[in-house]
């Protein structure tokens, strides 16, 4: 501020004088906004405000060093810029010339401000950018093993600022398929989601303490740690408060999960699940009027960076082979061909297998695939299933659980003349009454073989099989004596 001497002198330069602004500015050293302000202004001089300072040299460069310290949040701290780089890089790449006293305590300001907004954003539920939740729900599939519905159980992320989701397939909900799942997509996004919100699932949380707080599984604290998102979890009972990835639960299993698909390769469905998220964003925000493809940019644009390390997810035991050298795991035995009786062992969990080392760690033994036993496994009413199509013979080519049907049995539903293929449908009911998929299979091979594809013969199969199976193969049953079972006038072909 000037003072009464300087600002008398300005208006009798100005007002007798008629000097310019510029010519003002210039024969007192001052700034031009300074001269014009008194020189044609009637400032309070006794009620005048005192001006807060700016940071006249500062000033446009705070855009370009908020814009890196902002940057350097989504980096590990040791990646992250100190003071003096950031002085030494704008004085580098800018016509800055103030001094570093300046930027030391700007950057040490606003560092300050961005970890009081973060502390924020950590305790509330938002939908901020790049703020996710996380989810598991479960479906059924069909097994091509066993033909029967398996449940499996899939790992849902959502983005609540785009509505943007990802989904992963898991053989189980324990903590390596969970983390494994979770850095598969992080893997995806190509980076990671500043904040998390999960239920208190057990892979994850060992005690529910007051408040917010939460004992955490040492695996994944470490997980947490080396990814550096920060998580929250959801009030006992209160799954709602993560709506975002509730609702995208069942609009994942209702999309791609129904009707029941067949599973023969997790990690195949798991390429084709991704392919089909991808394309799924190509449509427009329920409430927001933008794609959502569009919306999830600023999602991926505020992921901190991957590490450069990836985190190994795996638990560890100690076994003692018993006297055939077996080990058990999570309820399944396993066979270590290389290890002896009592003897002591290492292991390493991973969510596809085991890797088994002597008892020091040092040498490795052997390594196994990790068993999974199928839960609530239901059968597959094919009776039911088959009815729907009595009189559509046609639409049975678009039935649910054509691929979960044998080979030889879908051939042999799946003729070309539909009448035939009518008949062939009310055969097949007829044979589930009193046998099982299997051994109708087998005997339409055998039929096939012999080119005698009728109702007659195919129970003429059956119930002979059902008699010699303990004495002769099915397949080398001779058949000629049943051949007077067939009405006459039908045919042996197709």
């Amino acid at each position: 501020m000037l003072n009464m001497t300087q600002i008398n002198y300005i208006k009798q330069l100005r007002e007798e004088d008629g000097k310019s602004i510029t010519d003002i500015a210039e024969t007192l050293g001052i700034n031009w906004r300074t001269a014009k302000k008194y020189a044609d202004g009637n400032p309070n001089i006794e009620d005048h405000p005192k001006q807060k300072r700016k940071r006249p040299v500062m000033g446009p460069y705070t855009e370009i060093v908020d814009a890196w310290l902002q940057e350097d949040r989504l980096l590990p701290k040791k990646q992250r810029r100190t003071a003096k780089a950031i002085y030494d890089q704008l004085s580098e790449r800018t016509d800055y010339s103030g001094s570093a006293r300046t930027v030391y305590r700007y950057v040490k300001k606003r560092r300050q401000e961005l970890i009081d907004a973060a502390k924020t954003q950590y305790v509330k539920l938002t939908h901020d950018p790049g703020t996710a939740q996380v989810d598991f729900g479960e479906f059924k599939a069909v097994h091509p093993d066993t033909r029967k519905l398996h449940a499996y159980p899939y790992l849902v992320v959502t983005f609540p600022h785009s509505n943007a989701q990802l989904a992963r397939v898991t053989p189980a909900e324990n903590i390596e398929c969970f983390l494994e799942a979770l850095k598969d997509i992080f893997n995806e996004l190509g980076g990671v989601p500043k904040v998390l919100w999960f239920d208190n699932l057990s892979s994850a949380v060992t005690d529910v303490l007051k408040g917010t707080k939460r004992k955490l599984t040492k695996t994944f604290t470490a997980f947490k740690w080396n990814y550096r998102f920060g998580a929250n979890f959801c009030n006992v009972g209160q799954g709602h408060e993560k709506g975002s990835v509730e609702n995208k639960v069942g609009y994942v299993r209702r999309n791609w999960m129904s009707p029941p698909p067949v599973i023969s390769d997790i990690a195949e469905f798991n390429d084709n699940l991704k392919a089909e998220m991808a394309a799924d964003r190509d449509r427009k925000h329920y409430e927001k009027d933008e794609l959502i493809s569009e919306l999830f940019k600023n999602d991926l644009d505020s992921l901190l960076k991957l590490p450069k390390k990836e985190f190994e997810v795996l638990r560890t035991e100690a076994k003692v082979a018993n006297k055939y050298g077996e080990i058990t795991v999570d309820e399944n035995t396993y066979h270590v061909g290389d290890a002896h009786p009592k003897q002591k062992l290492f292991l390493k969990i991973y969510w596809n297998e085991i890797a088994v080392y002597d008892e020091y760690g040092e040498r490795k033994l052997t390594t196994l695939p990790r068993k999974y036993v199928p839960k609530n496994t239901d059968d597959i009413d094919w009776i039911g299933e088959l009815k729907i199509f009595k009189t559509k013979p046609r639409a049975i080519e678009q039935a649910a659980y054509l691929k979960a049907l044998p080979a030889a049995t879908k051939k042999y539903l799946l003729p070309e003349d539909l009448t035939t293929r009518r008949e062939r449908i009310k055969v097949l009911i007829d044979l589930l009454e009193d046998y099982d998929m299997t051994e109708i299979d087998k005997a339409i091979k055998t039929a096939a073989e012999e080119s005698k594809p009728d109702e007659e013969y195919l129970k003429a199969i059956l119930a002979y099989g059902n008699e010699k199976s303990q004495q002769k193969p099915v397949q080398d049953i001779k058949l000629s004596r049943y051949d007077s079972l067939r009405p006459q006038g039908v045919g042996s072909g197709e």
